[in-house]
């Protein structure tokens, strides 16, 4: 193995030698000339440092109304965390390379440290990194997000490397608290005119609540030993094509693959219809397919979903089928089996709480945002009300009675207009989610728990130094 990750070393740094050669070829010839140090200088004047100051309070209650439980809520999740992020994006020196560097430190204010489930709030730290386990409690401290080298080619290409964040339409993608999960990898870009091409890799990945970046695997972050040789992933990557016509409808198509353990496939249709003020429209495929039983032949999930406005509100109308024949008996939004070990870039989300990605499940959602300006008589206030509704649930081989679940949510939101906080975000969020089988319990099947009442309070301060 140490033998395959020199060779892959030794290639990686090649290719990008014999692409840097000709410029740095030139820059070493021009490097006494006024034009060279105006270049350079680029790097600095063109460089950006932000950052942001971010506040999350959640009370979140479950039902206990399985076998030999009392049928009343309990507490399930109870913290108050507070984040800081700073972050430097250098300009193009020599019009070629940068450097983007980022990190953020986290604190508990409040914790029921009596309660483990609390260690897995994902906005302080679980532990050191992903399948390392924890004590019950969370962690303070401090993480780096992005540290990475960026290179650019002319008008239409671009790469970086390093710690980062990727992105592969439908493929791979990051998780995120107020901060991004970073991947150990690469990712090269490109645009030319219509068409949008790109191909990422990388060895490992870190959540936003591990400390540090972990190989991928095959298993579940509470196995003993998740990174056996039997359930170790060397790698994941990912490629993508995108085409947009003149008339703004898009054509995207991706493909994934977990080594040894999963493909991926991803299509997607978008198109704006001149009517309702504008309608967005799109059909979306995601199918993945493993090499062991987790998933039997294709799994996949389809999605159609439309927004437009009319007036102060606007509207979301989405619906989605579900197939996930297997041992799993739910369809991962991944390129590896456990949360958190990698992330992928599924569109859909409606913050209710489930996934809504049982085998045989169909789903549908609605909501609507409203501004408030007309009513209170100032800008910068919004409300929302939306619910989910999923049927047909069942595991993986089909042998549960269907099962069914619901979610209503309300949203109120201010947007600081004008000040020193100016672009601060404060939000209240409401999810009253109710599965109609609590009396079998939380996982009875694959990944549904049981009926939760969950308030979520988020206060977002963004700020710009330079």
């Amino acid at each position: 193995m140490e033998k395959v990750i020199f060779k892959r070393a030794s290639l990686s740094a090649a290719v990008v030698a014999a692409l840097l050669a000709p410029g740095m070829a030139s820059a070493a010839q021009d490097m006494m000339s006024p034009e060279y140090g105006k270049s350079y200088e680029a790097f600095i004047d063109e460089g950006k440092l932000t950052g942001g100051l971010f506040y999350f309070q959640r009370e979140r209650d479950r039902v206990q109304a399985g076998p030999g439980q009392d049928g009343k809520y309990h507490s399930n999740l109870s913290h108050a965390t507070t984040q800081a992020a700073l972050n430097y994006n250098s300009g193009y020196a020599w019009g070629m390379v940068g450097l983007d560097v980022g990190g953020f430190g986290a604190y508990d204010l409040a914790v029921d440290e009596s309660n483990g489930v609390n260690e897995e709030n994902e906005f302080s730290f679980w532990g050191d990194q992903w399948g390392s386990g924890g004590d019950g409690v969370p962690e303070n401290g401090f993480s780096l997000s992005t540290a990475a080298l960026k290179l650019k080619f002319g008008d239409s290409v671009t790469a970086k490397g390093g710690y980062t964040q990727l992105y592969v339409p439908g493929i791979i993608g990051v998780n995120w608290s107020y901060q991004p999960g970073t991947y150990r990898g690469g990712q090269i870009e490109g645009n030319f005119g219509g068409l949008y091409l790109t191909y990422a890799i990388a060895d490992e990945y870190k959540a936003p609540w591990f400390k540090n970046t972990a190989g991928f695997s095959k298993s579940s972050p509470y196995a003993s030993d998740p990174f056996t040789d039997a359930n170790k992933i060397d790698y994941i990557h990912g490629l993508a094509a995108r085409y947009t016509f003149e008339d703004g409808t898009a054509i995207t198509g991706g493909f994934g693959q977990a080594e040894g353990y999963m493909d991926s496939y991803h299509f997607k249709l978008a198109h704006k219809f001149d009517v309702l003020g504008g309608l967005n429209t799109s059909y979306q495929f995601y199918g993945s397919d493993t090499e062991n039983e987790d998933y039997d032949g294709l799994a996949w999930q389809q999605a159609l979903t439309a927004s437009w406005a009319a007036g102060p509100y606007s509207f979301r109308l989405e619906g989605m089928y579900t197939k996930a024949e297997g041992d799993l008996g739910n369809y991962l939004p991944r390129l590896t089996r456990g949360y958190g070990n990698s992330q992928g870039a599924n569109e859909i989300w409606w913050d209710s709480r489930s996934d809504w990605n049982h085998n045989e499940e169909k789903a549908v959602f609605f909501g609507t945002t409203r501004t408030l300006d007309d009513l209170v008589g100032a800008p910068g206030w919004a409300a929302g009300v939306s619910g989910a509704y999923g049927w047909d649930a069942n595991n993986g081989d089909g042998t549960l009675e269907p099962g069914k679940e619901w979610a209503v949510n309300f949203d109120v939101m201010y947007t600081v207009q004008d000040g020193k906080l100016k672009g601060t975000l404060f939000k209240l969020h409401y999810t009253d989610y109710n599965n109609e089988q609590d009396d079998k319990g939380s996982w009875y099947y694959p990944n549904m728990f049981s009926s939760e009442h969950d308030v979520k309070f988020h206060i977002i301060m963004p700020f710009t130094i330079m």
